[in-house]
C-alpha cells in the first residue's frame, strides 16, 4: 500500500492540472476502492486537494510542498537565489520571494523579509490563484504548461483593482511578456505593490519565481525595479545552466 501511495502522488505530481479517481486509478493501475481510501487519506492529511471540487479532481497539497521545503533548502535553487534575494529585499526594504506553480494557484516556497520591510506579507506554504498577482500572471505569461489557462481560470475579486475581465487579463498578460518580468498594483491585496521575474534552468523549462514585495506608494518606481529584478532573474537562471536568450 505505501508503494501505491507513492505511485499516487508521483503520478500527481505530473498532472498539474489536477485528475479525476478514474483517471488516477487508471494511470497509476489500482482498483478505484484502493485509489479511493488512498486518496481520503491523503486529502485528510492535505497532500492532495481538491482542484476543481465540482470535478471531483485532485491535484498535489500544501503538505506535499512543506515536506518538499526540505529539499528546496539543499537544492541549487536555493542555493543559488537566497543571497541576491536577501540583498535585494535590504536595498529596498521589502520581501522577497521564491514561487512555485501548483496547478491553477502559486505557492510561497521560500521568504525572506526585510528587517526594515514596512508591511507583513505572505508565509511560506501560502497559495494564491494565479490571476491577482505578480507571481501567478509571470506563471500565465512565461510558462508554456499555464499559458491555457487564462482562459479557464475564475477571476474572482480580492480588491477593487483585481483584474476579472479575461480581456484585460490578455491585454495584462501579453504586456508582461513584453516587459520580461510581471507586475501587479494593489490587485490581492490594496496596500500592496508586487514585481516578478521567471527563473529557467539548464533544460530551458520555466521552474519558479522571484518575486519583490512591499507597501504601494504612488509616486515609486516600480519599472526601475522590475528591470532589476528581470536582470537578477537571468543571472540566476544563468547559474542553474540557462543557456538561450533569455527575454
Amino acid at each position: 500500500m505505501v508503494q501505491k501511495t507513492v505511485d499516487v502522488l508521483l503520478y500527481l505530481s505530473k498532472n498539474a492540472q489536477g485528475l479525476t479517481l478514474t483517471e488516477i486509478s487508471q494511470g497509476v493501475g489500482i482498483p478505484k476502492t484502493t485509489g479511493h481510501d488512498i486518496l481520503k487519506t491523503l486529502k485528510e492529511n492535505e497532500f492532495v486537494h481538491h482542484v476543481n471540487k465540482k470535478r471531483k479532481t485532485y491535484g498535489i497539497g500544501s503538505q506535499a510542498y512543506a515536506i518538499g521545503m526540505t529539499y528546496l533548502k539543499t537544492s541549487n535553487l536555493y542555493m543559488v537565489a537566497q543571497p541576491f534575494l536577501i540583498e535585494l529585499a535590504d536595498k529596498y526594504q521589502k520581501t522577497t520571494f521564491i514561487a512555485k506553480r501548483h496547478g491553477t494557484e502559486f505557492i510561497f516556497v521560500y521568504k525572506y523579509e526585510s528587517p526594515f520591510s514596512k508591511v507583513t506579507t505572505a508565509n511560506t506554504g501560502d497559495r494564491k490563484p494565479l490571476h491577482c498577482a505578480s507571481i501567478g500572471k509571470c506563471f500565465l505569461a512565461f510558462d508554456p504548461e499555464a499559458k491555457d489557462l487564462i482562459e479557464t481560470i475564475p477571476l474572482p475579486a480580492f480588491t477593487k483593482y483585481t483584474i476579472t475581465n479575461r480581456e484585460k487579463l490578455r491585454e495584462n498578460v501579453k504586456k508582461i511578456k513584453q516587459l520580461g518580468y510581471a507586475f501587479e498594483y494593489r490587485e490581492s491585496q490594496e496596500h500592496m505593490a508586487c514585481i516578478a521575474a521567471p527563473i529557467y534552468n539548464s533544460a530551458n523549462s520555466m521552474i519558479a519565481t522571484i518575486s519583490m514585495t512591499g507597501l504601494y506608494q504612488e509616486k515609486e518606481d516600480l519599472n526601475a525595479q522590475g528591470e532589476e529584478l528581470k536582470q537578477l532573474a537571468k543571472v540566476i537562471s544563468t547559474q542553474l545552466g540557462f543557456v538561450e536568450n533569455y527575454k
